[in-house]
């Protein structure tokens, strides 16, 4: 009996281990999600890369790791939600190295988040500027127009957060939504989907910040976001909304000092392809 209690309570040890470093686990994932639209002209699928809330991480010497993997994913096109840098840091080695590599691969458009509004607008460093010289399409409360594979897209950039979205966002986006082209919408907050971009006509919308909430919870989502509280309504992954779609990314790092819990850094790929046959 003795050595059989000894022997459950090793077992037992181990799988909480092997739980353990599973459920914590910071390594990388890459996923893949799908959308489908009349828009898109032809049978070839435009590949997008999604990447969200980096906060000065880096995966690999120079964020090599992260490159290779993007590269070996052969995107048409790369977006960025916001939060790459951090606030309290003005060192910008790291992202303007980041996205001088990404644009070698795909055209690169970037919709700051809260943490590059803070040095850009608190700080006043010219992180645009400078991400512009690095061949960064920089999106504030603007579009740009690019073919890729005979569709047209018009990509366009919300930095507003919620509370300020009559002010600073609503004027564009009334602009933006008149348009025929497939529009593929970065702004980096989710919450403007609960009310002010809840009806707007987005085909896709690309989000991150809530960083997948934290801990994942099977089944249910993410756990908490300080914007929201608990069980934030969009935390991670496609959701369909009356006149379009939103994609929240769940971010590759985190700035807080609390652990992802069954939450890897996630870099997303997004196929956008021709609507099904019915």
């Amino acid at each position: 009996m003795h050595k059989r209690k000894i022997f459950l309570g090793v077992v037992l040890i181990v799988v909480l281990v092997f739980c353990g470093r599973y459920l914590l686990s910071d390594e990388m994932e890459t996923n893949f999600y799908h959308l489908y639209s009349s828009k898109v002209k032809g049978t070839q699928n435009t590949r997008v890369v999604v990447l969200a809330d980096l906060h000065n991480r880096e995966f690999g010497s120079g964020n090599k790791n992260l490159v290779d993997q993007i590269k070996a994913l052969s995107p048409d096109l790369i977006a960025i939600a916001g939060d790459m840098v951090n606030a309290d840091d003005d060192n910008l080695g790291i992202i303007l190295s980041l996205c001088e590599k990404l644009a070698e691969i795909a055209p690169v458009y970037y919709s700051p988040g809260n943490h590059e509004s803070h040095l850009l607008y608190e700080k006043n460093i010219p992180l645009e500027e400078k991400l512009n010289e690095k061949g960064v399409h920089v999106l504030v409360n603007r579009a740009e127009s690019v073919e890729i594979h005979k569709t047209h897209f018009l990509v366009g950039g919300l930095t507003t957060a919620p509370e300020g979205y009559l002010e600073y966002g609503e004027e564009f986006i009334k602009e933006y939504e008149k348009s025929d082209e497939f529009k593929l919408l970065i702004s980096h907050y989710p919450g403007l989907y609960y009310e002010a971009l809840a009806d707007t006509k987005i085909d896709l919308g690309i989000c991150g910040h809530y960083h997948g909430g934290v801990v994942r919870i099977p089944g249910i989502g993410g756990l908490y976001h300080g914007d929201t509280g608990f069980l934030p309504k969009y935390s991670g992954g496609m959701y369909d909304l009356s006149s379009g779609t939103i994609f929240v990314s769940r971010g590759l790092g985190g700035h807080s000092g609390f652990p992802r819990v069954n939450n890897r850094p996630e870099l997303a790929v997004i196929d956008i392809n021709t609507r099904k046959e019915k």
